[in-house]
């Protein structure tokens, strides 16, 4: 299926209040095409149901095949010989936690585009947020992200540890555990494309601070 027609779909299927019966009645239909519809609709709407009863399926037990193999630091070789992308991976798994974090609301988790579930699960959105979403008829990811990027930029903002107004220091920490899992070739062009954002980073420092002595001699203060 289309992934937009797929998710539009999604977005009329998983609320109950807009799924009524088709009035054919209001319509110039035969018998046969009648009949013909109605039994072709029951077969589209159980093949629905069913796959988005694999999808829950799918994620719960990938969650347990994470759970048995991460201790021993095989679950990425395991889910790669299966052909699995680790960003794949990762939605099947935040959208399981998701669940896991807010059981009340299956239909709209397991209904919601991949999209949706990576801003729903963002570290940076409190859990009043995102229940508000789910209490909500919002599934349509434009509408997630109007909501929602403003709050998670803000709540960035928010949680800088002290000190820090600008740039949180924690991901210096991330980009040093990404390396350890590059090979020697990556690492080599890892460490080139990082010489050079280190030099543009001090060619915007200069750059700041000649504008900084600029705007003083234009108030005489140098």
């Amino acid at each position: 299926m289309n992934k937009n027609l797929e998710n539009d779909f999604d977005v009329v299927i998983s609320s109950k209040s807009e799924i009524k019966e088709f009035d054919f009645a209001s319509y110039e239909l035969n018998d046969v095409e009648i009949a013909t519809v109605s039994e072709q609709e029951k077969i589209f709407m159980n093949t629905y149901k069913k796959m988005k009863n694999n999808l829950f399926d799918m994620c719960s037990s990938l969650a347990l095949i994470e759970k048995t193999l991460k201790p021993t630091g095989s679950f990425m070789a395991w889910y790669s010989s299966k052909g699995l992308t680790k960003d794949a991976v990762s939605v099947y798994l935040k959208r399981w936690k998701f669940y896991k974090e807010f059981p009340d609301f299956k239909e709209k988790i397991f209904s919601y585009s991949d999209q949706a579930i990576k801003i729903l699960t963002n570290n940076e959105i409190k859990y009043e947020e995102v229940l508000s979403i789910l209490e909500n008829d919002i599934y349509k990811i434009k509408e997630i992200r109007k909501l929602l990027i403003p709050v998670i930029e803000e709540n960035k903002r928010e949680f800088l540890p002290a000190g820090q107004k600008f740039f949180n220091f924690k991901k210096v920490e991330r980009m040093k555990k990404r390396t350890m899992k590059l090979n020697d070739t990556d690492k080599q062009e890892y460490k080139k494309e990082l010489t050079e954002y280190i030099k543009k980073l001090q060619q915007l420092v200069e750059e700041i601070w000649i504008i900084k002595i600029i705007w003083l001699k234009k108030q005489k203060l140098l």
